[in-house]
């Protein structure tokens, strides 16, 4: 066994490691404690979610009370309507937002969370907790894409005890800090040439809508979107959602193999049992939750929901 598997299982590690550790949990923890107080304030404080923010969509067909929260990746003014129809489709309630683009907290301090994000996570709780009190429930299960799985690992993060599970397809953060210029371009020119490349098995309107809609969220707010691209190339997924598994939420991981802007092989280096439950990798890119037309990845991201939950509950 190596020191690092040691330190992982806790045998036979010195003690002044131990020790070391220990204060690391509990400083770790502290700054967690703080961030929440701080959450609990300034959402008392500020509405943070559009007046058209507040998304929900009800299937014809309940078959579990608790809401699914779908988390847009980076770009999208709003969450597709053909993914919440998808996971409705299968029996589960479904709620999202439009991320507003004005700095609400610009210049306040957020402790380890770069502003931009965690003004994203504080719109996700108070849509979840005016959800929960809508539907009489205590806890929500969530699918995050791309940026969206950085913003809903902190929101999480904050308040463990608001969810169930966590279903992250393809989240920022997954190879650890990364070159703001090279994250740019996979996000622009590689990973629009591999979609390219897959156009015949992709939706082309999807496509289309999705490039209006990056070209509108970026003209918004300029100075916000250079932020959140420069948020992401700083992130580290993988510690925040070890920190949710010790909190007792359910963590699944959806990747594609073909995705160039969080390469595979890159990811591979960082993903492990500590951080995640169940990781399934597939033949998609960064976009094929978005743009695939049979809608593959939202359909395997709620079946793996519905999996996790069953063991769990």
């Amino acid at each position: 066994m190596s020191f690092f598997e040691k330190i992982f299982s806790g045998e036979d590690i010195p003690e002044e490691t131990k020790i070391e550790k220990e204060e690391g949990n509990e400083l770790e923890e502290k700054t967690y404690a703080k961030a929440r107080r701080k959450a609990d304030v300034f959402l008392e404080t500020f509405h943070f979610a559009d007046n058209n923010g507040y998304i929900e969509k009800n299937p014809e067909k309940l078959k579990n009370s608790k809401s699914i929260f779908f988390s847009p990746g980076w770009g999208i003014i709003k969450a597709p309507e053909k993914i919440l129809s998808t996971i409705t489709s299968q029996g589960r309630r479904v709620v999202s937002t439009t991320f507003s683009r004005e700095e609400i907290l610009e210049g306040e301090d957020s402790d380890d969370f770069s502003t931009s994000e965690y003004q994203k996570a504080l719109e996700v709780i108070e849509i979840i907790k005016e959800d929960l009190e809508k539907n009489g429930e205590n806890k929500i299960d969530a699918i995050a894409h791309s940026e969206g799985g950085l913003v809903m690992a902190i929101a999480a993060n904050l308040y463990p005890e608001l969810f169930r599970s966590i279903v992250f397809v393809a989240p920022a953060g997954m190879i650890g800090k990364d070159s703001y210029v090279d994250l740019i371009k996979r996000f622009s020119i590689d990973e629009p040439n591999e979609e390219k490349t897959n156009s015949k098995n992709l939706d082309d309107e999807g496509i289309k809508k999705c490039v209006k809609d990056f070209i509108e969220y970026i003209s918004k707010n300029p100075a916000l979107a250079h932020k959140e691209v420069k948020a992401m190339s700083e992130a580290d997924i993988f510690k925040l959602t070890k920190r949710l598994k010790n909190k007792g939420v359910g963590v699944g991981l959806v990747c594609g193999a073909n995705d160039k802007v969080f390469p595979i092989e890159k990811v591979l280096e960082n993903v492990n049992e500590g951080n995640v439950d169940h990781f399934i990798s597939t033949k998609g890119d960064h976009g094929s939750l978005l743009f695939e037309p049979n809608q593959e990845h939202v359909l395997l991201a709620e079946n793996l929901l519905e999996n996790m939950n069953k063991k769990r509950d």
